[in-house]
């Protein structure tokens, strides 16, 4: 951090640079819905595209998890509009729909992988009964790699790590880490939490082994940000586009959505209150005649 303060250059830039908010976005799966899986984190593609359509024509730049932590020990700078695009479980339909439209828009984006059950299928949804979606093989991780798009560990099978032994946590998030720099021959240096599950003991192993660690917990990231709890904007499948843009804009979906809840109980309540409103007046004017 001190580099990235002393890249900085005078005081007004130094405050810009301490300031500036970096959203992060977090989707899980992007393709077509298929049957008995989770609606609520499928997004179809054509919203996708939307979005990066939107992105790009806004000045957007796509930064990666290297980016921010060059920004942070190196004072490297950040591009004027950042976003960081995340995949959590690196679902198979993750490269055959979202990573080309990203690459259509000059994107780069982070894939967090379970890499115990690459090439396999989501195993622990399938255990709660959920329906079976194909994840990223070992050929389209590497492939994707060469293409520009970062990868980074996310357990071995995906378990809530607070549950486990010492020994279990460590086999999942240290064994997650050497089998993905085993096959990408790159450091790895980002973890997602499954779940967005945590608690002392997985952070501090995530703190020990990896130089950034990405949350569920939306909100804004900056320079002062914990950068082993990095915050993300979950990304739904009935989002408007006119929502997604004030998640971005805000750094957080759930207060967005609060006051759009509140809004439109407003307006129903208004409507209500007109309602009663007529039909007093209606009967007042049928009394008096």
């Amino acid at each position: 951090m001190h580099s990235a303060l002393k890249g900085a250059g005078s005081r007004k830039e130094l405050e810009n640079e301490f300031n500036r908010r970096v959203p992060v976005l977090l989707y899980h799966h992007v393709g077509p819905w298929r049957p008995g899986t989770y609606r609520g984190l499928t997004v179809p593609p054509e919203n996708f595209e939307r979005q990066m359509r939107w992105l790009a024509h806004r000045g957007y730049t796509g930064s990666t998890p290297l980016d921010w932590l060059r920004w942070r020990g190196e004072g490297t700078g950040l591009p004027e509009k950042p976003i960081i695009i995340t995949f959590d479980d690196a679902y198979a339909d993750t490269a055959v729909y979202a990573l080309p439209i990203l690459r259509r828009y000059g994107f780069g984006a982070v894939v967090f992988v379970v890499t115990g059950r690459m090439g396999g299928t989501n195993a622990w949804d399938e255990a709660e009964g959920c329906g079976t979606l194909q994840l990223m093989t070992a050929d389209q991780i590497r492939y994707w790699a060469g293409q520009g798009i970062e990868f980074g560990a996310h357990s071995r099978t995906h378990p809530d790590l607070t549950k486990l032994s010492v020994a279990e946590r460590e086999a999942e998030i240290i064994g997650s880490k050497n089998d993905l720099s085993a096959l990408l021959g790159l450091p790895v240096i980002s973890f997602a939490y499954p779940y967005g599950e945590y608690n002392d003991a997985v952070r501090g192993l995530v703190r020990h082994e990896f130089d950034l660690g990405f949350s569920t917990e939306e909100g804004m990231n900056n320079l002062r940000s914990d950068r082993h709890l990095l915050r993300r904007i979950c990304i739904g499948p009935n989002d408007s586009l006119v929502e997604f843009a004030l998640f971005v804009w805000l750094n957080g979906a759930k207060r967005v959505r609060d006051h759009l809840s509140r809004f439109r109980m407003r307006i129903r309540l208004n409507s209500a209150l007109r309602c009663i409103s007529r039909k007093f007046s209606l009967r007042e004017q049928s009394t008096s005649r």
